[in-house]
């Protein structure tokens, strides 16, 4: 059995730091917190059963689950996590869904190991998703990205409102007959975005006949051409489109490029997500920054609240993202 002198002989430090590092009595740099937790983690340090006093003290441990954390919109999301979390003198460990072959009740066992105060779930797809967590943890939970259970407290993208607002640009910019290219429609993104398009064009008083209007793709480059290529089949004039993400309009760019019409002369396009690639496409596209450094932020900040005995107010929050306008608008 591993034991708080094993900890210490592999962190090169006392057993008396890895005790003050366990339950936060003493100010301990955070360089010799991560040499102790990283030890706990690589030698699967767990407590003596009778010495469960511990475990109503502080780790100074948060943890984050994310089913990829390798995925650019996860390491956003990490790092202003991790900003909040060093500022409030809190160590974060990782477990991704990929290390546990996406087994979220494997993953959280192995987190309870590690006596965590605290975890951070963030889910990569906002879609509808029944909660999976297991019902009897004994640390509080925040989750980003989704909202999994009224008790979960929850940080998400207002991707309502940007399906507002780019449909408030376009009619901006001069639209007249604007079209969407939306994603799967069990995607949670796609389907709130649309509405939000939909319900400003309503506003609006502008007709919009939604049959016709809207295609749907899969989230990648190829459908976006697809889409495009029937959306201009079915009517020629269509003069502006918004797509459910940035891979879609980089395909509408293209066909509609293949197909002779000048953007953003004839056509505008507007993308979402504000991916790596939009600033240099042949056409850089026009889109929408998701808040999620401040997702982070505020997941963390939530949850740090939580672990303090205070309830969030308030408990389901939404952050709004922000147009970024290039050339193909």
């Amino acid at each position: 059995m591993v034991t708080i002198i094993d900890v210490a002989k592999a962190a090169g430090v006392s057993p008396s730091t890895v005790s003050h590092v366990l339950n936060g009595k003493r100010p301990i740099s955070d360089a010799t917190k991560k040499r102790v937790h990283d030890a706990i983690v690589a030698l699967g340090y767990e407590p003596n059963p009778n010495a469960q006093a511990l475990r109503s003290t502080s780790s100074g441990i948060i943890a984050f689950y994310a089913s990829d954390i390798t995925e650019v919109f996860s390491t956003l999301i990490i790092q202003g996590a991790e900003r909040i979390c060093r500022e409030n003198n809190y160590y974060m460990i990782f477990a991704s869904g990929v290390e546990f072959n996406n087994d979220i009740a494997e993953a959280m066992h192995f987190l309870k190991r590690r006596r965590i105060d605290g975890l951070i779930v963030s889910f990569g797809i906002r879609k509808r998703i029944e909660n999976r967590l297991p019902k009897a943890l004994d640390f509080p939970v925040v989750s980003i990205n989704a909202r999994v259970s009224d008790d979960i407290p929850s940080i998400q993208p207002d991707d309502y409102s940007g399906g507002r607002e780019a449909a408030r640009y376009l009619l901006q910019r001069g639209a007249k007959n604007p079209a969407i290219i939306g994603g799967p429609e069990s995607r949670l993104a796609s389907e709130e975005r649309i509405q939000g398009f939909v319900d400003e064009m309503a506003a609006q008083s502008i007709p919009f006949d939604r049959d016709k209007m809207i295609v749907y793709g899969d989230f990648s480059f190829d459908s976006g051409r697809t889409c495009m290529a029937t959306l201009l089949q079915r009517d020629r004039s269509i003069d502006a489109v918004f797509c459910a993400n940035d891979y879609m309009a980089a395909g509408a760019i293209t066909e509609a490029q293949k197909q002779n019409i000048a953007i953003p002369q004839q056509l505008r396009i507007v993308g979402y997500d504000n991916r790596e690639f939009d600033w240099f496409w042949p056409i850089p596209i026009t889109t929408f920054s998701l808040p999620l450094a401040e997702m982070g932020e505020k997941g963390a900040s939530t949850l740090i609240r939580m672990i303090k005995g205070e309830k969030p107010e308030p408990f389901h929050v939404v952050i709004p993202s922000s147009l970024v306008t290039r050339a193909s608008s």
